[in-house]
């Protein structure tokens, strides 16, 4: 059966996107009933900022997957891109990234090794 396979990013890139960082949060939270509950918690939030700005069209379904630009806290923009479709049951989509310029990020292009073997 063919079918439409989006592989998405790399390892490298995947740990790139999700870094996270500790932070340290104190407020208060006012419920619906007009109940204050004050908090003073340590949680994990994302390094970056995360938004859908585009879709990859599928060959057997209208859309195989999701594109995404990534905001860091310096500004800074790196968006997903499909660096390569390859046949296998189907197309592959496979995600790499670049910069707001449009430079490819090396590390997290997928290897011509990696692509033979889909």
């Amino acid at each position: 059966m063919r079918m439409d396979q989006f592989v998405g990013l790399n390892t490298w890139a995947k740990c790139k996107v999700r870094r996270t960082k500790l932070v340290h949060e104190i407020g208060k939270e006012i419920r619906p009933s007009g109940k204050e509950v004050s908090f003073d918690r340590v949680v994990r939030v994302p390094v970056m900022q995360k938004s859908a700005y585009s879709k990859v069209r599928g060959s057997y379904k209208l859309f195989a997957g999701d594109l995404y630009r990534y905001v860091l806290a310096n500004g800074s923009v790196l968006e997903e891109y499909v660096q390569a479709t390859i046949c296998s049951g189907g197309p592959c989509y496979f995600i790499a990234l670049r910069d707001s310029a449009g430079k490819l990020v090396k590390e997290s292009l997928w290897t011509q090794a990696q692509l033979d073997r889909a």
